[in-house]
């Protein structure tokens, strides 16, 4: 992927982010305040309508204002959205005056309106037994209120209704979507920092085990070049494992910059097939090596990486577990880079508790390619074949 590509990737989900966290806070805002408020606003057209209507009845105004109560509380205690109680406390009262007549057709109007916006909230946000529940009974009320009615007011009513389920209908949709949204992100970014972890650990598994082999095995040497009287060995031995000692720290010295600094390890710089030699030659004090390069040119940094990777881990197992000879071959053909690390055979190999075999064949996957190990006409044979 292109720094471009990548960055328009990372603005994308930045925006997915974004997206995610403002719909709750839009959300809170209009319960808490729009929607009780403009239920209030209704509620308070009705009253007057019905108290200045011809003949004006006292207990519709009562209540009218009885079914205000629940808008109220909403904005003052913060309730946390539509439920089957603050319904029927806003529906019954409602139901109740306008089947008793509240004096005015205004009144009437004002009501449904009240009725429509809370059947809007809870098709919109509230579970679907609630919404259906809600919708349902009101679809009744207004049936009950439109007997006797002209066929234009049957009309009006009716497709108020219609629109007011579709309207609330795509605002579900969309806060379903927003929601799920936020919910893949928050697990993508969740499966990243694991991804993270678990290359973090694998180069320091990378780092520790391959110098730590080396180490110690030049450390023997210079214990058993002492017993010798042999100063100069010890000498020479004692600064490999120096040398050794030294660049494990400034492999761990970066790994801690990055794990500092939050930036990825992928970004981070990384060894790859220019410091092959390097490796190798660090480990020609620790066992007998061949190695032979054919035809490899640069390849993409991911197969470089792995291939460094695996020569490493293969190494150091080499150190642990041969016979004291090994031979490094690295091939380019067919587009695809050939990595081969064999030594004879000195104690018995499994993956056992280990991370060292599974960390091999995972970086070849990870590049696209795969890595098998095992004996074979008694070498230890670690094969990698990664596109290059």
């Amino acid at each position: 992927m292109s720094d471009y590509a990548a960055a328009a990737v990372c603005d994308w989900e930045d925006d997915l982010r974004r997206a995610g966290r403002a719909a709750p806070a839009q959300l809170s805002v209009m319960f808490r305040v729009g929607a009780p408020a403009l239920a209030l606003a209704f509620t308070a057209g009705a009253v007057p309508a019905a108290a200045l209507a011809d003949r004006p009845s006292v207990v519709g105004v009562v209540l009218v204002l009885v079914s205000a109560i629940p808008w109220g509380r909403w904005i003052l205690k913060g309730d946390d959205g539509p439920s089957w109680w603050f319904a029927l406390a806003v529906l019954v009262p409602l139901g109740a005056a306008v089947l008793l007549g509240l004096g005015s057709p205004v009144a009437a109007l004002t009501a449904l309106a009240v009725a429509l916006l809370l059947v809007a909230l809870n098709v919109g946000f509230a579970p679907v037994p609630l919404a259906a529940g809600v919708a349902g009974l009101t679809y009744l009320v207004a049936l009950a209120a439109l007997v006797g009615a002209p066929p234009v007011v049957w009309v009006a009513v009716h497709l108020g209704f219609a629109l007011t389920l579709a309207a609330a209908y795509a605002v579900r949709v969309s806060h379903t979507s927003s929601r799920l949204v936020a919910q893949a992100l928050e697990a993508l970014a969740l499966q990243r920092a694991a991804d993270q972890r678990r290359i973090m650990a694998q180069d320091v598994h990378d780092v520790v085990g391959h110098t730590l082999a080396v180490t110690m095995l030049h450390l023997t040497a210079a214990r058993m070049a002492i017993k010798r009287d042999a100063g100069a060995e010890a000498l020479e031995a004692l600064e490999e494992a120096e040398r050794h000692g030294r660049a494990s720290l400034a492999d761990l010295r970066r790994l801690v910059k990055v794990l500092r600094s939050g930036e990825e390890s992928s970004t981070a710089p990384q060894p790859g097939l220019a410091d092959v030699a390097a490796l190798v030659e660090g480990f020609r004090g620790a066992v007998d090596l061949t190695f032979s390069v054919d035809g490899v040119t640069a390849v993409n940094p991911g197969a470089e990486l792995a291939a460094y990777r695996i020569i490493q881990e293969a190494l150091a197992n080499a150190v642990r577990h041969g016979t004291g000879t090994a031979r490094v071959a690295l091939t380019l053909a067919g587009g695809e880079l050939l990595v081969e690390v064999a030594n004879p055979v000195g104690s018995v190999r499994d993956d056992g508790p280990g991370s060292g075999l599974a960390g091999m064949r995972e970086r070849a996957a990870a590049a696209g390619g795969e890595c098998a190990a095992g004996a074979r006409d008694g070498e230890w044979l670690v094969s990698a074949r990664i596109p290059a």
